[in-house]
Parts: structure tokens; sequence; C-alpha cells
């Protein structure tokens, strides 16, 4: 049975050097996940400096965020382990994808989508529970500060919640990163 590591915490605190790390430690093959859909040059650049920083592993990357259950029986007949950074990125593009206006959208169009995303995350998560192999899962914690007066803030903030809940509910171990050293919650 497939086993999940859930990493969680603050942006920049380490959550990707700490995965690495846990990537490192296992034998086999690994699998780096990236979801993150550069837009603009600040993307860029954090990009190419996880692509240089991970530049001497002898890992294979896969760059997607959609439908990412469809691949995960061929991904588990070929890798010991799966670094997939980060679900927060995945949840941002999915809200997004299809050239979906959020402000335009209305409270039961943004239930529905949440019932969508939710929905994949779900799948994904049957998906890997089928295979023997070890997915790490990278999220942000971003419900750690207020709340915001911008809708599309309050529903993106809601939704990683959710998520990242049922991620950890369906992990066999959990950490959370502060200031680059990862404590164990599960």
């Amino acid at each position: 049975m497939g086993k999940i590591v859930f990493i969680s915490g603050g942006i920049s605190s380490g959550k990707s050097d700490f995965a690495e790390k846990l990537c490192d430690e296992r034998k086999g093959k690994t699998l780096y996940i990236a979801t993150s859909t550069p837009l603009d040059e600040e993307m860029k650049e954090k990009k190419r400096k996880h692509i240089e920083k991970r530049r001497f592993k002898n890992w294979d990357t896969l760059e997607k965020y959609s439908e990412l259950y469809k691949e995960i029986e061929e991904i588990g007949k070929k890798y010991n382990t799966v670094l997939l950074d980060c679900v927060t990125m995945m949840v941002s593009n999915l809200i997004f994808q299809d050239d979906y206006n959020f402000n335009a959208k209305d409270l039961l169009d943004s239930k529905e989508k949440t019932k969508k995303i939710i929905a994949e995350v779900k799948k994904l998560i049957e998906e890997i529970k089928k295979t023997n192999t070890e997915f790490i899962i990278v999220t942000n914690e971003i419900g750690l500060g207020g709340i915001s007066e911008n809708r599309l803030s309050r529903f993106f903030s809601q939704l990683c919640g959710e998520i990242n809940q049922i991620f950890a509910k369906s992990s066999e171990e959990a950490y959370f990163v502060v200031s680059g050293i990862g404590v164990k919650i599960k």
C-alpha cells in the first residue's frame, strides 16, 4: 500500500529542503512532481533555483498539476519515492484552469469548484494508496494568519485548509516545518 508523508509549513520555511532530505534517505528511484506554472519572472527564478538545487540528484521530473491521479499507477511501477511539490500551487492552478474567472462567479459556482478540486485530490490519494510507492507531499500552511478581506484569498485559504486536512488524515507521517526544522506531528 502506498505511503503518504505529509509536510506542511509556512512560505519559505524550508519545507522543500526537508522533503528532499527525506527523499535522499530513501533507496531506489525518485520522481519529482513540480506543480507550479511560472507566469512571472519571480516564479521563473524560483523554479530555476529549485532545478539548480536538484541538478546533481539522479531524479526524474514531471511538471504537472492536473489529473495526476491518471498517472499514478504507471508512476508507482517506476519509482520508489515521489516528491510532490507543492499542493498549494496545484490548488491555485486548478482554481484558474480553463480560464476560470473567480471574480465573475457566485457562491454556488465557488462551491462547485471546491467540490471538483477536492474530488480530484481524493482520486489522487486513492490511486497513491494502490501503489507500493512512498509519496512525500509538500504544502503551505496558509491558514495561520488573519482572515482576508479579499473573497478570492478567503476561498483559496479555506480550500487549501480543507485539502491539507484530507492529505494529513490520509498520511502515515506528517511534519510541520518551522525555520527549516521539521517537527513530526503524526
